[in-house]
């Protein structure tokens, strides 16, 4: 058992398991464990041989969901070209390290859920019996170290003693605690979570969103309304408190719920200052501060240049992620976006100037993929990633999500493939997680 294990201090993308920030670890032959500094499990990987990959983890995140980390294999990508063209088409290899999970996603590991989610990747790793024994026995594992394990250092002791207390169904509490204390559980965290691994404090700055688009199956319908200074500020106290010793693990705040670019500037400008103050960013362990949030196409265009100038000098890297859906309106029609194609297109300029004017600001943008969609939807797209962009650009990456109600398949892969090569922004899938 080692107490206070130092992990990397910077959410890095690497092709071996990385671990980040300071947690407990106990080893034993069946299995690692990490607990986090409130000593709750925090990760775990089974030593059995039916375990998947020795390269391959199951996270428990603060919602008390357990996430398993697939590499998708290291064998790299098989492609095909040539398909309704050529006679013989032709088939290669591309070398790891470029293979699906990586052009998919942009990341190295592929986290899976255990809840309908959007992903047309991997496989159901939940399926493993290893996989299922670890998630239901590893409290038996820790009881059978602390009835062999004999005499044992004060801390050490003290230390297995907490882990003892944090059951499952205690977990169980703390997690519905922690979700209200936002005014209810996160359904939806903004793609650029993956850079920081999905691993942030949530604060509801405004409830609901501006639109309730038909399609949508995973926002609340709760009417759009900014929270108070005063809501805000007792939320932050209340996360504070309820992260306790572990609060130096994070590094990450999102700012909810589903549009809080529509808030008022001086709302979000005070939630941004506010949070600061009260977690201290500067003093955790992992290094940077980022700020999350969502925004609406008409947020975007009514926010001034004052107000990103303010979020700029934040000393964070600040991601803002907006809803564009499509450039189509037959199909903005079709899946309930009351918006015109007028509007997504400004908005979408106004992205790519924000983007170029703005050092610490990335805003990114979601596109819908469906084999179901208007024939006009995918050339609407292409018009803007790749026809109104002279060059490539690392900066402003584009999400595409398949409808939650669609059946993913291999053909929406490989749509997906396609579309990436043609644009001229960076192009992942949108991996829906909930905290």
């Amino acid at each position: 058992m080692t107490l206070y294990k130092r992990g990397a201090e910077r959410y890095e993308k690497t092709r071996h398991p990385l671990h980040f920030g300071v947690f407990h670890e106990l080893r034993t032959p069946e299995a690692t464990l990490h607990f986090n500094l409130n000593h709750e499990i925090l990760r775990a990987q089974g030593h059995s041989a039916n375990w998947p990959s020795e390269l391959e983890w199951l996270k428990r995140t603060r919602g008390n969901d357990w996430v398993y980390y697939s590499t998708g294999g290291y064998a790299g990508t098989y492609e095909t070209i040539g398909e309704n063209l050529l006679t013989a088409p032709i088939s290669f290899r591309i070398p790891t390290p470029y293979n699906e999970v990586v052009k998919a996603t942009g990341e190295y590991y592929l986290p899976n859920v255990t809840y309908p989610s959007n992903a047309v990747l991997g496989h159901d790793p939940f399926a493993n019996a290893a996989v299922q024994d670890l998630i239901a026995n590893w409290p038996a594992i820790v009881e059978r170290v602390w009835a062999t394990a004999g005499d044992l250092p004060d801390a050490h002791q003290d230390a297995l003693h907490q882990v003892r207390q944090k059951t499952p169904e205690a977990l169980q509490a703390a997690a519905e605690r922690f979700a209200a204390i936002a005014g209810g559980r996160v359904s939806v965290l903004p793609p650029d979570a993956r850079h920081v691994d999905y691993n942030i404090l949530p604060l509801t700055v405004a409830d609901g969103c501006r639109y309730k688009c038909r399609f949508c199956t995973i926002k609340n319908r709760k009417p759009f309304a900014p929270r108070s200074q005063k809501e805000i500020s007792d939320q932050l106290g209340a996360l504070r408190d309820c992260c306790g010793q572990d609060l130096v693990n994070t590094n990450a705040v999102f700012f909810g719920e589903h549009d809080a670019l529509s808030a008022p500037a001086e709302i979000l400008e005070y939630a941004a200052a506010t949070a600061r103050e009260t977690l201290q960013p500067e003093t955790s362990f992992m290094q940077d501060w980022n700020c999350l949030c969502f925004g609406s196409v008409d947020g975007l265009l009514e926010a001034s240049d004052r107000f990103f100038h303010r979020l700029n000098a934040l000393g964070a890297t600040v991601y803002i992620n907006i809803g564009f859906e499509s450039a189509d309106q037959e199909t903005l029609d079709t899946i309930g976006k009351p918006l015109g194609v007028e509007q997504v297109e400004a908005a979408f300029a106004r992205m790519l100037d924000l983007n170029a004017r703005f050092a610490n600001i990335e805003i990114t943008g979601n596109f819908l993929m469906d084999d179901q969609l208007p024939s006009g939807h995918y050339p609407s797209f292409l018009r803007l990633v790749r026809d109104s962009i002279s060059a490539p650009k690392g900066k402003g990456t584009i999400y595409l999500s398949p409808l939650m109600h669609s059946n993913p398949s291999s053909k929406m892969l490989f749509t997906f493939n396609q579309l990436k090569t043609l644009s001229r922004l960076p192009t992942y899938l949108y991996l829906i997680q909930r905290l």
